[in-house]
């Protein structure tokens, strides 16, 4: 059994311009061309039984109609597991949340960067108190994003990050009843500080992006510090594959109990099936 916690498809007219922008900003390739029909190959090519669809609202005027698309995605064998995606400058962000909720969406995507606030902006706490209350999964951008240049702005003596570790323990310790994950190791490029400020939390960490940027090694020991109980399987797909993330936590020199806990049990437990 495999279970990828971190995939990006988009609805099929959208899908060609999307992937095509998005490479040419982060100049990556990419693997597939974001449309369903393409991902569900990639991914039975790669051996993953069931996905995770990420779907972000980049703002509030495009917050229900990806939230629309996530909730077509919901039924058949179930193999896709879409969340949707809230912003919080959207006045029916709280509606959208119940909404989905309703309709059977397990979880809530954010994107900081993308959605441009910070993590830890009080703003948001209402969202994540009512997905919180639904038992609804929130899944987190961590970190850097390569496709997005640094930032200019310095907060003693650092570049700002919207999703920063640091910022992202404020919110897993006001909200400790939420189910939290937070992609890319807890901290694309930033592993230290994911471990520094993370790893004694409750929050999940995934494997998304990291075959492609992280010294084996050192993904190892993120690993080691949050436990194997705390790591979900994903690639980021389309810019990585199940194949490659494979290889990668292949490479970690973890326990056969350990890989199986990371490949799909935590993530039956987080998704309830």
């Amino acid at each position: 059994m495999l279970i990828d916690f971190h995939v990006h498809t988009f609805l099929d007219k959208l899908a060609a311009g999307a992937v095509a922008s998005l490479a040419a900003r982060a100049h990556f390739q990419p693997f597939t061309d974001g449309t369903v029909a393409a991902t569900d190959e990639l991914m039975r090519a790669g051996g993953v039984d069931r996905y995770v669809a990420l779907n972000i609202a980049v703002s509030p005027r495009t917050e229900r109609h990806v939230n629309d698309y996530a909730i077509s995605l919901l039924g058949g064998d179930g193999h896709i597991v879409p969340f949707g995606s809230v912003h919080p400058d959207s006045p029916q962000a709280l509606a959208e949340i119940g909404r989905l909720a309703a309709a059977g969406v397990k979880g809530v995507k954010f994107h900081n960067e993308y959605q441009g606030f910070f993590v830890d902006d009080e703003k948001a706490f209402p969202l994540y108190e009512a997905c919180a209350a639904r038992g609804m999964i929130m899944l987190f951008h961590g970190g850097a994003d390569r496709g997005f240049s640094p930032p200019q702005t310095v907060e003693e003596g650092r570049k700002v990050i919207k999703t920063a570790p640091s910022r992202m323990r404020r919110v897993a310790e006001r909200f400790p009843q939420a189910s939290i994950v937070v992609a890319h190791l807890g901290g694309q490029d930033m592993l230290a500080d994911s471990v520094r400020f993370l790893a004694d939390t409750s929050v999940y960490i995934d494997t998304s992006f990291a075959s492609r940027t992280v010294d084996p090694k050192d993904g190892a020991a993120v690993i080691r510090a949050f436990g194997a109980d705390r790591v979900l399987f994903g690639t980021d797909c389309p810019w990585d594959t199940p194949q490659s993330t494979l290889s990668w936590v292949e490479s970690l020199g973890l326990s056969e109990e350990e890989k199986q806990k990371i490949y799909f049990r935590n993530a039956q437990r987080l998704l309830g099936a």
